[in-house]
């Protein structure tokens, strides 16, 4: 716990910073996060082999680091508004789909990894979401905004570990986590509901009570699903921590699996609200 801490109180003020910097400090930390990330997956592709090939590429096109640059480049430019991100996603999907089809090509079937898609299927999850943070702070209320899903999830994490510890009897998926429980879950939502109708106050974020607490309830839900997804591709790579770049918390990856689809879904949230 006191190594949690200590880390807690180097990451914080990095994290805030990046915020208060708005398009500059959030590019920079997105795509320094979507490359650490990406070496972090190409590890727990292939543990204990050389990596090279395919997985590499996954690591440095698709493992986002350069999804988030084009977007952050593409916003500062004047060539990418928060409306227009629909584009966006498909012109990166179809260049993953290009990027993929290349990286096999001359390659024997022997010297392919069978279970290769997932790790891809992730690492696109992974940029294109992260990718979605430029653009979130872009907008109006943007470092509202990026405060908001990053506390909301930080809401959502905490009570959910606290009711899970306490009264967690049910597992919700012992096969992946087996520490999670539905009451834990549950707890969890109901933290971002209030989370988010709280923080909408707190920062004068023009969303209604409503719509403010229907948000948080699906930041709950995602923040879960997205920490669930990546436990699943570390059981399948056989690793307890996607890294160790974070002491007492493992990899970026760790600490980013609840955040990330958050990222997106408060994106979202934001222009189809018309804010």
């Amino acid at each position: 716990m006191r190594i949690r801490i200590i880390s807690a109180t180097v990451g914080i003020p990095i994290v805030l910073l990046a915020i208060w910097l708005e398009l500059p400090g959030i590019a920079t930390l997105t795509v320094l996060a979507g490359l650490v990330g990406g070496f972090e997956l190409d590890r727990m592709m292939r543990p204990g082999t050389s990596r090279t090939g395919s997985s590499r590429i996954v690591s440095l096109v698709m493992g986002p680091a350069l999804l988030a640059s084009i977007a952050a480049w593409m916003v500062s430019d004047g060539r990418l508004s928060g409306d227009q991100m629909p584009i966006f996603l498909a012109i990166v999907f179809a260049l993953a789909v290009l990027v993929r089809g290349t990286a096999t090509l001359g390659r024997s079937s022997s010297d392919r990894n069978p279970n290769e898609w997932v790790y891809w299927v992730f690492a696109a999850y992974v940029g294109l979401a992260l990718a979605h943070a430029p653009v979130l702070v872009s907008l109006d209320s943007g470092r509202e905004l990026i405060l908001l899903a990053i506390l909301t999830t930080f809401a959502v994490d905490s009570v959910a570990l606290f009711v899970g510890v306490s009264i967690g009897r049910h597992r919700l998926a012992p096969s992946i986590s087996p520490k999670k429980s539905w009451e834990g879950a549950v707890g969890g939502v109901v933290g971002g509901v209030i989370a988010a109708i709280a923080i909408d106050a707190a920062f004068d974020i023009p969303f209604s009570v409503v719509t403010a607490g229907i948000l948080g309830a699906v930041l709950g839900v995602t923040g879960v699903v997205g920490d669930l997804y990546e436990s699943w591709i570390k059981r399948r790579a056989d690793v307890k921590d996607s890294g160790t770049l974070i002491p007492g918390h493992g990899g970026i990856l760790d600490r980013l699996d609840s955040v990330i689809p958050d990222l997106a879904v408060v994106y979202w949230a934001t222009v189809w609200s018309s804010l």
